[in-house]
């Protein structure tokens, strides 16, 4: 048995509370689908006060249509939807932006088992501005840390070789020096579960990452960059590296038209899990030549990283300071946001966000 399994059944974990969330989360939707089967049931150790309560800023949002037991909380300071840090640090840039949008303790708990997904897809090192820089995990692995997170995990399902990305990216060393552990979930099925998406239109359900599953906070942390399939990568397509079989979404027919459509099957996943916090790293990006970038894809160093509970947000405002094409025209965020409503299609001088610099 693995040594980060052993870990766990020694850990004494929450499997009642997340059994208790997951029901809550099917009733809520039509039909009662169940959500997640064949979790087994282990005594909880959520602190008192451990898990907000429902309604009101800084609480439990509602949780219909999404799977997995990770918290949802709305925004900390509600006239506050997101933040946009400028600065040349990332570790200052990624601390000033999470205080001033409520703080890391708004999101995790002590006890909290969290999990991050940085968009860490290729063999490339940070210069190429293809993965989520290791500076910018590093940063919130320390927050978490200082939260009282007692295991925090960094996983994602590669597009080039695990090995490879491992040594080339410079991501997982700095993780793990800074307290996490990672993980490569890769086409081990072992390590996926299939669970119903409720509100999928093109895609109805898939085998997402058990990790992703079980975890109390869901952290993701996309690398905005261009995307020769999708117009940008952002928030809501770095989820796509959770999922056993990420390729299918580009061959998934809608079956409203029968053609292969990648942003409707983007726009059910994002439907489906729903990340707890959002830290958006938008500083030296590849803008042309994406998703992977290599010689002669153009880099551009733009000293900003967005941070905000709300997806849509989060792809709307990294699409506006990437600047290589229009919200408009970047069909998944328009679908998330006009027919899913999973969140805002703000602009960096809306009222509801707030710049600041690190």
């Amino acid at each position: 048995m693995p040594a980060r399994h052993l870990w766990r059944r020694l850990m004494s974990g929450r499997l009642d509370r997340r059994r208790f969330l997951l029901t809550s989360a099917g009733l809520a939707t039509a039909g009662g689908a169940t959500l997640l089967a064949g979790c087994p049931e282990r005594p909880s150790t959520d602190p008192p006060g451990g898990t907000p309560s429902a309604g009101g800023a800084g609480e439990t949002v509602g949780t219909a249509g999404k799977v997995g037991a990770n918290r949802l909380v709305d925004h900390p300071t509600p006239d506050v939807q997101a933040v946009i840090a400028r600065g040349a640090s990332r570790a200052a840039m990624v601390k000033t932006a999470v205080d001033a949008y409520g703080g890391m303790g708004a999101f995790v708990k002590g006890g909290d088992r969290v999990l991050i997904k940085p968009n860490i897809g290729w063999a490339m090192g940070p210069e190429m501005g293809v993965n989520a820089h290791p500076e910018i995990v590093a940063a919130v692995v320390k927050l978490c840390k200082e939260a009282g997170a007692t295991e925090i995990l960094i996983g994602e399902h590669s597009c080039d070789k695990w090995a490879a990305v491992k040594e080339i990216s410079g991501l997982p060393e700095a993780a793990e020096a800074a307290g996490a552990h990672v993980l490569g979930w890769g086409n081990d099925d072992r390590l996926y579960q299939e669970v119903d998406f409720p509100d999928g239109k093109s895609t109805r359900s898939d085998l997402v990452a058990k990790d992703l599953l079980e975890c109390d906070v869901l952290i993701n942390i996309p690398k905005f960059k261009h995307h020769s399939a999708t117009g940008i990568c952002g928030a809501m397509k770095n989820q796509m590296g959770v999922i056993l079989r990420p390729q299918s979404y580009h061959q998934t027919p809608d079956p409203t038209r029968g053609d292969p459509n990648l942003h409707v099957n983007i726009a059910d996943l994002a439907s489906a899990v729903r990340p707890t916090l959002n830290i958006v790293d938008v500083t030296n990006c590849c803008v042309s030549g994406g998703p992977k970038g290599g010689p002669g894809a153009e880099v551009k160093d733009f000293g900003t990283v967005i941070v905000s509970a709300d997806i849509v947000a989060c792809d709307a405002l990294g699409t506006e300071v990437l600047g290589i094409c229009r919200v408009e025209e970047v069909p998944h965020i328009r679908i998330a946001a006009d027919e899913r409503k999973l969140g805002a299609l703000l602009k960096a001088d809306s009222s509801a966000v707030k710049t600041i610099v690190a």
